[in-house]
């Protein structure tokens, strides 16, 4: 999707935005500023994930994620001291974040990654996804099939996928798919690409939730 659509639909409008924190920009600074720089312009809600340090792989705990932004709208030499409370405030032609628009949720990393990474078929994880939904459980260890002979056609083909996945499970209780639904046609940005911003993707694709990538901010 381009800007110029964008920018005829008007500010308005809800967006996911997925790892955009200190631990990715060292090799994507330029981009998460403009993705923090876009997001900020917006007047939608926003539903923002991270790879905090609680659950993640990541050194980042949330207070250091919004920091970060927070930084990266007002930088350090933006700002001027206040004696009174002895420490640096933002200036007051800086931009602001209303942190009211967004809901933080701590991902963690990596629930489809393995399936990915090993190739299986993103048709297979969208499948899969939903097997798991419908059995009520989050992780492919926990699926049950009929015997053999009485599977269909796609149970047969989830069932040998996860036999090869062996300990490798595909699990979706990282958020909600309600929560998710809310934001059906949002924006999304962040990366990486095709890594955690990819597994979002899945998720949504598997439950036919609208949404549209900005490739101009994607990582």
């Amino acid at each position: 999707m381009r800007i110029r659509e964008i920018i005829s639909e008007g500010l308005n409008h809800p967006v996911i935005v997925v790892d955009v924190q200190p631990a990715y920009a060292h090799s994507n600074e330029r981009r998460c500023a403009d993705i923090i720089k876009f997001v900020n312009k917006q007047t939608g809600p926003v539903l923002m994930f991270v790879n905090a340090e609680d659950t993640g792989m990541s050194d980042d705990p949330i207070g250091s994620v919004s920091q970060y932004w927070d930084n990266t709208i007002c930088p350090e030499e933006d700002m001027i001291y206040d004696d009174e409370i002895g420490e640096y405030i933002p200036n007051a032609d800086c931009d602001n974040i209303n942190w009211h628009r967004f809901t933080i949720v701590d991902k963690g990393y990596g629930y489809f990654r393995s399936w990915m990474s090993s190739g299986v078929d993103e048709h297979i994880i969208i499948a899969t996804i939903r097997e798991l939904y419908s059995q009520k459980v989050n992780d492919t260890r926990e699926l049950n099939f009929p015997e053999p002979d009485q599977r269909t056609a796609q149970q047969n083909l989830i069932a040998s996928t996860v036999e090869e996945m062996g300990n490798d499970p595909l699990t979706t209780e990282w958020t909600s798919v309600a929560q998710l639904k809310k934001f059906s046609g949002a924006y999304i940005v962040g990366g990486g690409r095709n890594e955690c911003l990819r597994e979002v993707e899945l998720l949504m694709n598997a439950f036919n939730i609208k949404y549209r990538r900005i490739d101009s901010l994607v990582y």
